[in-house]
């Protein structure tokens, strides 16, 4: 992955970005009538949905490959988390923005750290 700071901030903006989104979108589409597990299948779904024009425009600008794994996965994650506690009780759309936002931040993270660890092992089984 980048390590440049135009890079990291668009890694950052973007998964935020697509966080919120599909966040408050889940909250906006689901509501107490839904099953929670229909409600968390159909939010991921939403979530991805929602993540592929904006990450086709952001990976103009950041490289598709650089940011396709970590907002596929923070629309899926963000889709699932929301969908599921707007199924069980009302969220309102501030709340799902910030669950949404730190949903980005934790699934960028986690793909940063991912990668980290398995490119130190590949050096070391190739070495």
């Amino acid at each position: 992955m980048e390590t440049r700071p135009y890079f990291l901030i668009g890694d950052l903006v973007s998964n935020i970005l697509v966080g919120v989104v599909a966040a408050v979108a889940c909250a906006a589409v689901f509501d107490s009538s839904w099953d929670p597990m229909t409600a968390m299948v159909l939010g991921m779904i939403l979530g991805m949905l929602i993540c592929l024009p904006i990450q086709t425009v952001c990976g103009i600008f950041f490289g598709a490959f650089e940011v396709m794994l970590p907002m596929m996965l923070t629309g899926m994650l963000a889709g699932m988390v929301v969908s599921t506690a707007a199924a069980e009780r009302a969220v309102p759309w501030q709340q799902a923005a910030v669950q949404g936002a730190v949903i980005g931040l934790v699934a960028l993270a986690f793909t940063y750290l991912a990668n980290a660890i398995l490119r130190g092992e590949v050096r070391r089984w190739t070495k």
